[in-house]
């Protein structure tokens, strides 16, 4: 499963919050779970990451570890070309079952 992380952190807490990265990093990531790609804000105060998960439990054990610096918003997400084929199959089921 694919989640979008937005994580975001007091400028003064940058430091620490780095620092924090640096310490889990090397420490290594829960099995379950897989970075896909990251980006930080050039502006400062925010990193959004791409995660792949096999449960939330494996994305919750990593970022748990951050929850006293940053505040995190995650939600699920699904790829443009995955949801075009899904909502294609689902307009061409509903409107067999539903014609005008």
């Amino acid at each position: 499963m694919l989640l979008l992380d937005i994580t975001t952190f007091e400028f003064e807490n940058s430091t620490k919050v780095f620092k924090r990265w640096e310490q889990v990093g090397s420490s290594g990531s829960p099995e379950g779970l897989k970075v896909v790609n990251q980006w930080f804000d050039a502006g400062g105060g925010r990193i959004i990451t791409i995660y792949d998960v096999e449960s939330i439990k494996d994305y919750v054990t990593y970022n748990f570890l951050f929850s006293d610096l940053c505040h995190v918003e995650v939600f699920p997400v699904i790829g443009a070309e995955e949801f075009r084929k899904f909502a294609s199959k689902y307009m061409q089921s509903s409107t067999a079952e539903n014609p005008l």
